[in-house]
């Protein structure tokens, strides 16, 4: 419904396109999809792993990792949060 709100001043041909696309995204129904689901995860982590960074506070946001843990299955998505994770857990073993 937001989704409908959001894209209403559009033209038609548009919203339904970008609707569609939403629902192909929530509903998880391509590889597309699924890709920028990860994406979508993986930058939450990256996000929170600038805000332990700037606070130097390593370890405080386990919460956004836990919540992605075994979420990721892209090849190069997989590295990226592995390297990720391991440059946080040698901060958090310097703390």
């Amino acid at each position: 419904e937001a989704m409908k709100q959001l894209t209403q001043l559009l033209p038609e041909d548009l919203r339904k396109e970008l609707y569609e696309l939403w629902e192909e995204y929530e509903s998880q129904s391509s590889a597309e999809a699924r890709f920028v689901k990860q994406l979508d995860q993986c930058e939450m982590i990256l996000q929170a792993s600038e805000y332990e960074d700037l606070e130097d506070r390593p370890g405080r946001l386990q919460d956004f990792y836990d919540s992605t843990a075994g979420k990721f299955s892209h090849p190069e998505i997989v590295q990226l949060v592995s390297e990720l994770e391991a440059e946080r857990n040698a901060k958090i073993a310097a703390a």
